[in-house]
């Protein structure tokens, strides 16, 4: 088969014109062939170069899924499996993007951990599960969270309780157990919650003498001295106030 002319179709692809038949391959396998100096070509070589063809599929493919944002191997390996591509050529292709730098778990990690730092609430337990599930060695994740100060997390926890506070009509007592499980769900470690937690004042004397003046006017005009305070005892310690809250409002109410 004699090779007529070429024109390019894409960014890495070009068109063979044959004197029978056309073919579509990548710029590599022309380049690597000499098929730009060749004339002619027997159907071994265009078997040869099909199968080629496909390998660079895939690296072109990854290329441009890697383009558009950092990725680890899991996730890259994921990609092209769901484009179907084979296995094999999928390993090959992946060992050829660590081989230049190009997928890169160590820098990955990082960049995911300063990301997650600067653009979301995530803490570091839930940072960590999150690139295990891309099955990132733990002692890498470990390495690079351990080189976070911790004073960061703990302003990051800081400024989560401020803000629950600003809108928090809750006793102090629902106020510290919600926000405790919030912080967990996301990612914080008990013990920098607990700290954090117990530095702030959460009282919250405005939301239990609001509370104490709706139970005193639901209940006033059904129940006298004795009953009525039962009454207001029991309607605040539903809203979950501690006892120390209670009796401090009762006190400055009589």
């Amino acid at each position: 088969m004699e090779i007529q002319k070429f024109k390019k179709i894409g960014k890495s692809k070009y068109k063979i014109t044959l004197n029978n038949s056309e073919l579509i391959l990548y710029e590599d396998i022309i380049l690597k062939n000499n098929l730009l100096i060749k004339k002619k070509i027997g159907i071994e070589d265009v078997n040869k170069y099909l199968n080629e063809n496909k390998y660079y599929e895939v690296y072109y493919t990854a290329l441009s899924y890697i383009n558009h944002k950092m990725r680890c191997e899991e996730e890259l390996r994921n990609y092209l499996l769901e484009k179907n591509f084979d296995k094999e050529q999928i390993e090959k292709v992946i060992e050829k993007l660590v081989s230049q730098n190009i997928i890169n778990d160590d820098q990955y990690v990082n960049a995911y951990i300063n990301d997650k730092i600067y653009l979301t609430n995530d803490g570091p337990e839930k940072i960590k599960n999150s690139l295990l599930n891309y099955k990132i060695d733990e002692t890498t994740i470990n390495k690079y969270l351990l080189q976070i100060d911790e004073n960061i997390w703990k302003e990051k926890i800081s400024k989560i309780i401020e803000k629950r506070l600003k809108t928090n009509t809750s006793s102090s007592n629902l106020f510290v157990y919600k926000t405790f499980n919030y912080l967990i769900n996301i990612g914080y470690t008990k013990d920098l919650i607990n700290e954090i937690l117990s530095n702030i004042n959460c009282s919250i004397k405005n939301n239990i003498e609001k509370d104490y003046k709706k139970a005193f006017n639901k209940y006033k005009s059904k129940y006298n001295n004795g009953e009525l305070k039962y009454k207001i005892i029991n309607y605040l310690y539903r809203k979950q106030y501690s006892r120390e809250e209670i009796d401090e409002i009762i006190n400055n109410e009589q």
